[in-house]
């Protein structure tokens, strides 16, 4: 299988200037990280009027590549690059000397690229350049942000200057043989493309033997600044996924059917759980650590189903990149397995569907210690950039001392695999149709606020047993828009529970998502005490809107009143 590979080579010069404040960083790690985050590459020039230019250049690249590669392998490239800028830019606007006029005193431009699977993805801000060639076409991938001042360009964009930070993000699609060129403005200030692409032609060897060449000529071209060139050329492409474990699907054999006392690749099965049309669970023993665990199998029914077997094994990366006590644990199978299975934690207790069956009419407080562990579950896949997407009673457990376990990671939105496509088209929502929200449903897309309507479908169900929404005409049926989900209030099932419970359910359920709670925190505190904003607006508003019902029962009675009085005239 191929995987990424990139070779780099850059040089740098202070040319006729005292001191050199240009850096340049690269790096493709030779471990997993090559695969889940990519390779990366960063220029910086630091703005020559501050005393510690020199050091803001070169803090920038190299804690931007060090920093990137600590943050979670589930991120999008976009959320780690942009999380880690905005804290350089932090520093590097808090350097201020008042001696200097109280400005900051580390700024410098930056542009950078990650390299992950077939997609490049650029940072910018500043005047330093990124261009690319490929089959022979040259291109500027980059605008500069100047601004012509007296002669001069001044920079309207750097890390540092601001303390809020405004970078050019965008995505090129990588092919074998590109060749991507990091410039300074000493650089490409003084060489015409046509000059550059012809320097870029000549074979001299190494990459680094190319960019001195073309700092050279730019010096001998007039430069009086510093000169900076980086080169990084694509050797080979990973496969379109993020991990190995989706390289599986075509080495793994499928397990067969098993029965107790049978072994799988050491593990004894001591009981069948399930066996569904989806997949089956066994309680295994290890016999290396006699330690009991959950291995799950997937059908036979869907062995040639890419969609399905991808789903499989990304409920096993997504589990062993998630470690918290309300989230099932999923374990790494031996190197030299076989089959296609995962272990997971053995869980003790029953599904919250049972537990509901269990409870039919529970109290508020029983509800909220199962929400706030559930919802601390969602929120631990949020930090990760993941929507669960399937979140339903059947998918939580209750172990038998209360601590409430989110499970099943099948159907788990990984916003990192997707932002490189490694994932199999869906051409339909997954998740079980009563739970899925609206948006999800009607435009493909989710995000937690998804993940917060099924959860609130979840909590009205266990208040009364019943389902937010009427029914719609049949089972398949996908609505045209918004409107056509009509809540049902919970006093209809509930006329015990406080008004409160009802209108934070029905915030919580609103179709439109940017009418709901926008984080799972807010959803928390409204159901765990009322909220006395929406009391009041409910207070406020006229007796038609409020209680239809009893609106209309009071014009029948004015009516009753008008007849009556009307047969006494006569």
């Amino acid at each position: 299988m191929e995987k990424l590979e990139l070779t780099f080579g850059g040089f740098s010069s202070q040319g006729l200037k005292s001191e050199n404040q240009d850096a340049f960083a690269a790096y493709l790690p030779s471990d997993n990280r090559s695969v889940s985050q990519g390779g990366a590459a960063a220029i910086a020039d630091g703005v020559s009027v501050c005393t510690r230019a020199r050091e803001a250049a070169i803090t920038c690249v190299t804690n931007f590549i060090q920093d990137y590669y600590q943050t979670p392998a589930t991120w999008t490239v976009k959320r780690a690059t942009g999380q880690v800028l905005r804290g350089l830019n932090r520093w590097c606007h808090g350097q201020h000397d008042y001696e200097q006029g109280g400005h900051s005193q580390m700024v410098t431009t930056f542009s950078g690229m990650v390299f992950k699977s077939t997609t490049g993805f650029i940072l910018h801000c500043g005047d330093s350049r990124i261009s690319r060639l490929q089959n022979g076409e040259f291109e500027q991938l980059t605008t500069e942000h100047v601004s012509r001042q007296g002669g001069r360009n001044v920079l309207t964009r750097a890390i540092g200057i601001e303390s809020h930070l405004d970078v050019d993000f965008g995505t090129v699609e990588l092919q074998v043989g590109d060749l991507y060129i990091f410039t300074s403005d000493g650089v490409h200030e003084f060489l015409s493309t046509k000059v550059l692409q012809k320097l870029l032609s000549i074979e001299v060897g190494s990459l680094e033997s190319i960019s001195k060449n073309i700092v050279d000529a730019a010096l001998k071209a007039g430069s009086d600044d510093n000169l900076t060139c980086l080169l990084v050329r694509v050797k080979a492409l990973a496969d379109a996924s993020l991990d190995e474990h989706y390289r599986q699907i075509n080495r793994l054999a499928m397990p067969p059917a098993l029965e107790v006392g049978m072994k799988l690749e050491g593990y004894r099965v001591l009981q069948t759980v399930f066996n569904g049309t989806r997949s089956s669970l066994y309680k295994v023993i290890n016999e290396k650590d006699n330690k009991v665990y959950g291995l799950k199998t997937p059908s036979q029914y869907f062995a040639d189903d890419p969609v399905y077997l991808s789903g499989f094994l990304r409920e096993e990366w997504v589990g062993q990149h998630i470690k918290h006590h309300n989230v099932m644990g999923i374990f790494k199978r031996s190197e030299d397995a076989k089959f296609m299975y995962h272990i997971c934690e053995y869980i003790e207790g029953q599904t919250l569907r049972q537990w509901m069956l269990d409870n039919p009419q529970p109290n508020l407080e029983q509800v909220r210690n199962i929400i706030s562990q559930l919802i601390t579950a969602l929120r631990v896949l949020q930090r990760k950039d993941m929507v669960h997407r399937d979140v339903k009673p059947e998918n939580v457990m209750i172990t038998h001392q209360g601590e409430v376990k989110l499970i099943d990671f099948g159907t788990v939105l990984v916003n990192a695999l997707a932002e490189t496509n490694s994932l199999p088209e869906e051409q339909i929502a997954v998740g079980s149709v009563d739970y899925i929200a609206p948006e999800y449903l009607l435009t493909q897309k989710s995000d937690h606020q998804s993940d917060m309507f099924s959860l609130a479908v979840v909590i009205y169900e266990m208040l009364c047993g019943k389902l937010p929404f009427k029914a719609f005409k049949y089972q398949d049926y996908i609505p045209a828009s918004y409107t056509e989900w009509e809540y049902q209030a919970i006093s209809k099932y509930r006329t015990d529970l406080p008004q409160w419970v009802d209108l934070t359910l029905r915030k919580a359920l609103q179709p439109n998502p940017k009418q709901r709670y926008q984080a799972f925190s807010e959803l928390l505190v409204d159901m765990s005490k009322p909220n006395k904003s929406m009391l009041k607006a409910i207070e406020n508003q006229p007796l038609l809107e409020r209680d239809p019902l009893l609106f209309y029962k009071g014009v029948c009675v004015i009516q009753m009143l008008v007849i009556v009085s009307l047969l006494f005239i006569v």
